[in-house]
């Protein structure tokens, strides 16, 4: 798959206010959005910010027609800690 991705500033005050030496995005359907920032929470990362999309792909069996970005950060997580955590969050994505 190809295609741009744009980014722009949209941080709020209160998120700069703390300190991240990590972060990162995770893609998940929008669906199951509750139920991932839940389990990234519980992993000890920060929900930093969300985007909705239409998924250019048409949508793939089990995972809906929207997606959504997930902006996370942690601080003072090992990073081979932090790779586990989304290593295991991964496999239950319905993606190929």
């Amino acid at each position: 798959m190809r295609g741009n991705v744009t980014v722009e500033d949209q941080v709020s005050s209160p998120l700069t206010s703390e300190q991240y030496d990590t972060v990162g995005i995770l893609m998940v359907p929008t669906m199951d959005l509750a139920t991932q920032t839940t389990d990234l929470q519980g992993r000890g990362l920060s929900i930093l910010g969300t985007h909705n999309f239409k998924d250019l792909r048409g949508g793939q069996e089990g995972s809906g027609d929207e997606q959504t970005l997930i902006l996370w950060g942690t601080s003072n997580m090992d990073v081979g800690n932090v790779l586990t955590q989304l290593a295991e969050i991964s496999q239950e994505l319905p993606y190929s």
